[in-house]
């Protein structure tokens, strides 16, 4: 069994609202009304940026369900069975991830956790399917986490479907996505699906405020490089190391988009040579240009007579470096999958006062 913890669970919990969940209120009063009402759907689709808080919804959602002490819907979060969620030694609850485990074995079969597997594999889901088929060991129901449920391999989420239709009465499946287009379209609409939003930069830095303990000045830069995300906000100040990469993906970004082709084709050929031991900082430093050209698609929507980048240009930037996501999750040649990429983004003009520069080499 895999250990139900949360990479968006930023830390012991201490607000009063039981939830203690910051922002996407309409999404905690949605699944409260469904469990009081008892209109609880058997599959759950959590859709929304990395450190948006999906995970965390989802740890919720489930103290919510096995709680011991508190009625409608509000968790205590003390008794055995909420700490037990929170530290993921719950026996009936599991969590499917990238390297997990399956009943496959034999020499042929590798280990997930060592082979470099960069999807949830069909295997996996089959064993889900078994598992699922099982009474409960001790809670009322058998709960998964799908995280992510856009890292399924296309075999796997088509095996899915299967559990998606024809649900066991005491199951309940939870799917996280942060690229929900990617899903297929019949998982999709297989479950109930809530959709969470960055909170206002305002709203965000006061809560990390409070959570942290920092100043205002602190609190607000943090809340400007989370983009609205609590967790993400949470994690660039305690782990300085991620705020560092994110800043040199977003000037590398910066360069790059002025750059020309012989730049950009190094620039490929270094993250390309990271991807075999550096996956998940290759990974950040794609989801961080993504953020970038998100802005430029703002600035163009948004500021009048901006000249700099069209949106058009934007949505193609955006849309380039989501694919090449996508080909390097699918073991596409990694160098080949850059290198389209680069000849895909736009090419704009640098900023005023710009020296012009080869791209920093993360």
């Amino acid at each position: 069994m895999t250990a139900m913890n949360f990479p968006e669970m930023e830390g012991p919990p201490t607000s009063a609202d039981n939830w203690d969940f910051h922002g996407n209120e309409h999404a905690v009063a949605s699944l409260k009304h469904a469990i009081t009402t008892g209109h609880l759907s058997h599959a759950y689709l959590f859709t929304g940026p990395a450190g948006v808080g999906k995970g965390k919804l989802a740890k919720r959602l489930i103290q919510a369900l096995v709680c011991e002490k508190e009625p409608e819907a509000r968790p205590c979060l003390e008794c055995r069975s909420c700490k037990h969620i929170e530290t993921g030694d719950a026996p009936d609850i599991e969590r499917i991830a990238i390297g997990g485990v399956c009943d496959e074995g034999g020499p042929a079969h590798k280990d997930h956790a060592a082979d470099g597997s960069t999807r949830i594999r069909i295997c996996q889901v089959r064993r889900l399917e078994r598992v699922a088929s099982l009474a409960p060991y001790a809670a009322p129901r058998r709960i998964f986490v799908i995280d992510a449920a856009d890292d399924l391999q296309r075999e796997a989420a088509h095996a899915l479907l299967k559990t998606l239709e024809e649900p066991p009465s005491s199951v309940l499946l939870i799917m996280l996505a942060t690229d929900v287009d990617s899903l297929l379209p019949t998982v999709r609409s297989r479950c109930q699906e809530i959709a969470l939003r960055p909170m206002q930069h305002a709203a965000l830095a006061t809560a990390l405020k409070s959570r942290l303990g920092v100043d205002e000045l602190t609190a607000a830069r943090l809340a400007r490089e989370a983009h609205g995300c609590f967790g993400l906000g949470v994690r660039l100040h305690t782990d300085p190391s991620l705020s560092m990469l994110r800043e040199t993906a977003a000037a590398d970004a910066e360069r790059l988009a002025a750059a020309g082709r012989n730049d950009r084709f190094d620039y490929a050929a270094t993250l390309a040579g990271r991807w075999s031991k550096e996956r998940g900082s290759v990974l950040e430093t794609l989801d961080c240009w993504r953020w970038w050209w998100r802005d430029r698609l703002h600035e163009a929507a948004h500021t009048p007579g901006a000249t700099r980048c069209s949106a058009p240009e934007a949505v193609r930037a955006l849309r380039a470096v989501a694919r090449t996501r996508e080909h390097l999750l699918a073991n596409t040649y990694p160098q080949l999958a850059l290198e389209v990429m680069m000849l895909d983004l736009p090419v704009l003009a640098a900023r005023a006062g710009e020296e012009a520069r080869s791209p920093l080499m993360v």
